[in-house]
């Protein structure tokens, strides 16, 4: 504890550079996942859109909550420690 307070006191330049890297990173981490999730979404919409384009009203609801199963289960084998969590 002593050398980081020393290091603090001492020579800021190293302490305020580390400081920015962490936050810099934290940031790019957090708007990668963001984006990340936004382009999922986007390729699942575009997906159900696609499977709903060629039926008719009332088939419509089905295939929907069909698409959305599909979706659950890739997401699970994609991501298998997301089952943990839920």
């Amino acid at each position: 504890m002593a050398e980081c307070i020393g290091l603090a006191t001492g020579q800021p330049l190293p302490v305020v550079v580390l400081l920015l890297v962490t936050a810099v990173c934290s940031v790019l981490r957090g708007w990668v996942a963001h984006r990340t999730t936004i382009r999922h979404e986007a390729e699942a919409t575009q997906r159900v859109q696609i499977a709903v384009s060629g039926t008719s009203s009332e088939q419509r609801a089905a295939v929907v909550r069909a698409c959305a199963e599909h979706e659950v289960a890739a997401r699970l084998v994609s991501r298998p420690h997301d089952r943990s969590q839920r």
